[in-house]
């Protein structure tokens, strides 16, 4: 029997398998370099997309590759990669993975990284990376797409308006854009020198600002009901108004009524008015008036009284006599 070489045995299976139509991929056929050597572990990484990424994709960790990928299942609306990993590879379960190109027209890869200070936490064999730990690829195809739709879809047409909106803002004469430009410059260097002023107005603002927050309840109750109590006083001063206006004609028949007697309220007011100042002011007069009371009471009055001492030299025939002496008698001076 003649000895087959064992290179040979890979494409002998590889023709069998395609005489017999068993419709299997041409990577499922075992070439070295589209499997990984040596003891693996199998690991599945959720993606939310793995457009592009081509069968038996590598597995790259720190530039380094640690496997290969083996198959993908649609899970849902979630993309599932299950990839076969070297048992050298130690991976910590926090370790995220994303889709990379190693050059902008080069096949898409499966590029691990471990963060930081990663706990001693292995990942296993039949592991899971979540979606959360995962970021899609982002291609030369999509940056050529998105590229296309700026220039195609308006967006550069957009910009192309905005520079010549911004150049018609500027006035076309070069002398009037220097004076604006020294003005500029002339605000500029005022508000360096008044720096201080800036800052003190800085400082109210903040202060201010800090009170609206500390009474942000009052002003979200403002804030609140005050439309609804500011329609409310609208409509009560368009009433006031209108009653304003209907007492017009009230008001010309009073005066009608009032001007023939004008002269009579202003005499009346001409007599009270002395009156209401005496009244007004009688808070003021009544204390030194009863003090002068007082000091007649104490110091002439009484002493009199105590021990008069009255001494008549004459007496002369008057008109008065009578009276004085019926005045004396009744304070007990003469008999």
């Amino acid at each position: 029997m003649r000895h087959i070489a064992p290179r040979v045995i890979p494409v002998l299976i590889a023709v069998a398998l395609l005489l017999t139509g068993c419709g299997v991929r041409a990577t499922d056929i075992p070439i070295p370099g589209t499997y990984p050597s040596g003891e693996t572990y199998s690991v599945r990484i959720e993606f939310g997309s793995v457009l592009n990424l081509p069968d038996r994709a590598k597995v790259i960790a720190d530039g380094v590759e640690i496997g290969m990928l083996d198959h993908i299942d649609l899970i849902g609306t979630t993309a599932v990669a299950t990839v076969e990993l070297r048992t050298d590879a130690k991976l910590p379960k926090t370790t995220t993975a994303e889709l990379r190109q190693s050059t902008i027209l080069g096949d898409i890869h499966i590029a691990l990284e471990a963060p930081a200070n990663a706990p001693a936490d292995f990942l296993r064999d039949g592991d899971v990376i979540p979606v959360s730990q995962t970021v899609p690829a982002t291609n030369v195809e999509d940056i050529l797409r998105a590229l296309s739709n700026i220039i195609t879809g308006g967006r550069w047409g957009d910009l192309q308006q905005l520079v010549a909106d911004v150049n018609a803002a500027f006035p076309s004469d070069p002398a009037e854009l220097d004076r604006i430009n020294t003005a500029g410059r002339a605000a500029l260097r005022d508000m360096a020198s008044h720096s201080a002023d800036i800052d003190r107005i800085l400082v109210s603002a903040q202060q201010i600002t800090g009170k609206l927050e500390t009474g942000r309840d009052a002003v979200d109750r403002i804030l609140t009901f005050g439309p609804e109590r500011a329609a409310g006083l609208s409509a009560v001063l368009f009433n006031v108004v209108e009653l304003i206006i209907s007492g017009g004609t009230m008001a010309q028949h009073l005066g009608e009524l009032v001007l023939p007697h004008i002269g009579d309220f202003r005499s009346i007011v001409s007599i009270l008015a002395p009156t209401a100042v005496t009244i007004g002011y009688s808070d003021i007069t009544l204390a030194t008036n009863l003090e002068a009371f007082r000091n007649l009471l104490r110091d002439k009055l009484i002493p009199f009284l105590e021990s008069p001492d009255v001494r008549v030299d004459r007496v002369s025939a008057d008109v008065q006599a009578d009276q004085l002496l019926t005045t004396l008698r009744s304070m007990g001076l003469v008999p």
